[in-house]
């Protein structure tokens, strides 16, 4: 094969020296006009296509971590540096403890402090519940002991102003007694002075009218005045009456006056045992409290065990950033350290919108890196373009690299050649022979030694040949070069012709 290819050189050759001999001997000999251009031709023919994208792109991770502070603390120590290969546990960053140590302690005594204290009050409350039954009870008792007392008491008030009635009402009857026995004597002595008249001589009729009329009088008085005794009541016995009535009743002050002390005491207990019982708002705010600082000392314990287990590394990879210093402070969520996975390697590179429609996820890769191959395939292409550094719209796809291993370096360059596909038996042409201008993409025909445009639609295309859909025949010849000089309808010279017409001839002289 390297033997054929040496011949078709050299019959190139030989032929560009004829030509150039003829052009020579035309110009100088007066021959009969000037020498066609010539230009190189290929047969459009049916072939096999694969199909590929050669790009390059720079070798990184697909699982980066950032480690933020877990903790508001001081760094102790970092034992990694950005380059450096770790193991899955290895410490990236460790916490010098103490401050949240005592930050913790003091928590841990804040949280036993209010425990104590709102247990004091709840048990307080409880107890002053219980006064408040016991005071209420008590306050129904004497309540009621006092409402009997006061009964009775209005019942002896009720009888000493009885027995003041029947006083007055005896003193009025005593003098009333008193008034009718002066009148019974009055009226006695003067019956007994009529009647003495009578025995010695006689009375007149006027005079016996009038002892007939005191005798029913006085017989009158004497029924009134038995009637009016029988009424009259010792007095002696009302007064003991009385005096009994009122030391019942100084009694019964007394003892009033004692239930009542009670009463007022019981009733102060009762206030002071309701104004020592917890509302619902009090007992809610005791236990948000308690809450909140249990909280507080769990959030305390957590920020310290974390602390204490320091940052490691959750998977085997390579430290690409260290953002902390030892001894400095870090704040909760501030990134200290950069992990990438070396386990899951990929290549990021940009492509133009032009190779984009024939890109897909799952399209098999070969990486080159260093004399080593890699297999891989599209795992991600983003759905933003973003300006590359010539200015051009690109849009970063990632390759997937299946087996990474120790010689990958991240952010080095890498060489990417992608299998966009194959087609079997379809014209083609040499890739350089398709050119394109504001009316789509066209091909430079040579039909009897005049070149004709033809538009052409193209399909796959690999490095050195393009699929041709339309626009051709098989066995047409396309200039394979082309620039400036070429121009429908100009009369040229086929290379290629010249080369087929020598190639025999040459490869019988060897």
């Amino acid at each position: 094969m390297k033997k054929k290819r040496k011949v078709w050189k050299i019959a190139a050759a030989v032929v560009a020296l004829l030509l150039v001999i003829r052009f020579a001997a035309g110009f100088f000999l007066g021959g009969d006009g000037e020498a066609l251009p010539m230009v190189e031709t290929a047969a459009v023919k049916e072939d096999d296509i694969t199909s590929t994208l050669e790009t390059s792109g720079t070798i990184a991770s697909e699982l980066i971590r950032v480690y933020a502070s877990p903790v508001n603390a001081q760094v102790g120590e970092i034992p990694v540096v950005m380059g450096q290969s770790v193991q899955k546990g290895e410490y990236l960053l460790t916490y010098d403890t103490a401050s949240l140590q005592k930050s913790y302690d003091i928590a841990e005594l804040q949280a036993k402090a209010e425990n104590a204290a709102s247990n004091d009050s709840i048990a307080k409350s409880n107890e002053s519940a219980g006064d408040l039954v016991k005071s209420a009870g008590e306050i129904g008792a004497l309540q009621g002991q006092i409402d009997a007392l006061n009964a009775e008491i209005a019942g002896l008030q009720t009888q000493a102003t009885e027995n003041e009635i029947r006083s007055n009402n005896n003193a009025a009857a005593n003098a009333e007694v008193g008034a009718l026995e002066a009148e019974i004597e009055a009226a006695g002595a003067r019956v007994a002075e009529l009647e003495a008249k009578k025995e010695q001589g006689g009375l007149s009729e006027r005079q016996k009218e009038e002892l007939k009329q005191l005798q029913k009088e006085l017989r009158s008085r004497e029924e009134e005045l038995k009637k009016k005794k029988k009424s009259v009541k010792n007095s002696a016995e009302l007064a003991n009456e009385l005096t009994r009535i009122q030391a019942q009743l100084s009694q019964k002050n007394s003892q009033l006056s004692e239930l009542q002390g009670k009463l007022s005491e019981a009733q102060s207990k009762n206030s002071a045992a309701e104004a020592g019982i917890l509302s619902q708002a009090a007992r809610a705010n005791i236990s948000y409290t308690q809450q909140a600082s249990q909280l507080t000392l769990e959030q305390s314990a957590d920020g310290l065990s974390r602390a204490k287990a320091g940052i490691t590394a959750d998977f085997d990879g390579i430290v690409t950033e260290v953002a902390a210093s030892a001894g400095t402070m870090a704040a909760e969520g501030t990134p200290l350290v950069t992990l990438a996975s070396a386990n899951d390697m990929c290549v990021e590179a940009p492509i133009s919108k032009y190779n984009l429609a024939n890109l897909e996820t799952g399209q098999h890769a070969v990486i080159e890196f260093q004399d080593k191959e890699y297999e891989g395939s599209i795992s991600y292409i983003s759905k933003i373009a973003e300006k590359g550094d010539s200015g051009a719209a690109m849009v970063a796809i990632k390759i997937h690299i299946d087996a990474p291993d120790d010689a990958l370096v991240i952010g080095l360059d890498a060489k990417v050649t992608i299998q966009l596909g194959a087609a079997e038996g379809v014209l083609t042409a040499p890739i350089s022979a398709v050119n394109s201008d504001m009316d789509g993409e066209f091909v430079y025909v040579v039909k009897d030694g005049v070149v004709a445009k033809k538009y052409v639609t193209t399909g796959m295309a690999s490095t050195e040949k393009i699929e041709i859909k339309s626009g051709v025949e098989e066995g047409e010849n396309v200039i394979v070069t082309v620039d400036s000089s070429i121009m429908e309808g100009m009369a040229v010279l086929e290379a290629a012709q010249q080369e087929e017409e020598m190639a025999p001839a040459t490869e019988a002289a060897e």
